[in-house]
């Protein structure tokens, strides 16, 4: 008796395989989606064979393949959402290779590295100037310092540093 139904079965699926298909695009405009339906609809429609009645197997069939369809539209895992200005600034592509990533931060740890080697004051200029991003004009209210002596110092510091960096590169 099970191998009637298997058989039996298996001519309806290659009698309303289109059928199935057509229906479940209609509903979800996708056809990789309503592939993946069809195939849920008689899935579930071979597990509930036993169940079926015998009379018009086509709407039942259809029925199954609507309500997988009505299911899958209401799912909250196919909800779409867009994504705020504010959110997509946070997941902008910031136009940097990865390449070009590793090349400036070896290049940053270079820089780290060269002025830890000057001696005082500069070192403290160059070090909150060029890898902290601290402006001079904060850095002489946090120290209390003039500041046109830090822009003295940066001055000499970069010099300083332009002749340790030719002198690595040797």
């Amino acid at each position: 008796m099970v191998v009637i139904q298997e058989e039996q079965f298996t001519k309806y699926i290659k009698q309303y395989e289109r059928l199935i298909i057509t229906i479940c695009i209609s509903f979800t405009k996708n056809y990789f989606d309503a592939e993946d339906l069809a195939q849920q609809t008689f899935l579930s429609a071979y597990t509930s064979f036993a169940k079926f009645n015998g009379i018009n197997f086509k709407a039942w069939l259809t029925t199954i393949a609507i309500n997988k369809c009505k299911d899958f539209l209401k799912s909250p895992a196919r909800a779409i959402s867009s994504l705020s200005d504010k959110d997509f600034e946070c997941i902008r592509d910031n136009d940097e290779t990865p390449e070009e990533t590793l090349i400036n931060k070896q290049k940053g740890d270079k820089i780290f590295t060269l002025c830890e080697k000057l001696k005082e004051p500069y070192r403290t200029v160059s070090l909150n100037y060029f890898c902290k991003d601290i402006k001079l004009s904060d850095m002489a209210k946090d120290t209390g310092e003039n500041l046109k002596t830090l822009q003295t110092h940066l001055y000499r510091s970069k010099k300083l540093l332009k002749v340790l960096w030719k002198e690595e590169c040797m």
